[in-house]
């Protein structure tokens, strides 16, 4: 296991820390954002060292280098990619469907006055617009590319 990998997780200890220091000088809603962050950070920076520590003890080196193969042979297998293809496929389109779903309901509320949601909607319309457009280019460069 590379040492990067240690390095990854100890900057996201710190950077965790650094963000409890932040969260309990705040105050406010920003203080329980600021908390979830450094949850995050020193949790997820343990958990890295732990798995680099798990996987770098003298009795798991071999093992671990089988699972490197193993996960290299799955990611070059040709129906795994087409797997991954589809799936990424099939999650671009729910993705398309329940941004054009949320945009119409809050719509539908905002004209009801029930809330304001101008900007939301507004945010909503224009990130549906760029997924499609940008789905299209991608598809069109992807087959000039091949």
């Amino acid at each position: 296991m590379k040492r990067s990998y240690l390095w990854t997780g100890v900057a996201y200890f710190v950077a965790g820390l650094l963000l409890a220091v932040a969260s309990a000088a705040a105050s406010g809603k920003l203080q329980s954002l600021l908390a979830g962050f450094a949850g995050g950070g020193i949790f997820g920076g343990l958990a890295t060292m732990g798995r680099y520590y798990y996987w770098t003890r003298p009795g798991r080196v071999k093992r671990y280098q089988e699972k490197q193969e193993e996960e290299e042979i799955c990611l070059k297998d040709e129906r795994n990619e087409m797997l991954r293809d589809k799936a990424g496929r099939y999650a671009y389109i729910l993705s398309l469907l329940v941004l054009a779903v949320s945009t119409v309901v809050f719509s539908v509320l905002h004209a009801l006055e029930i809330g304001h949601f101008y900007g939301l909607i507004m945010y909503q319309s224009a990130l549906l617009v760029f997924l499609y457009v940008a789905g299209i280019w991608i598809y069109r460069w992807l087959k000039a590319r091949n």
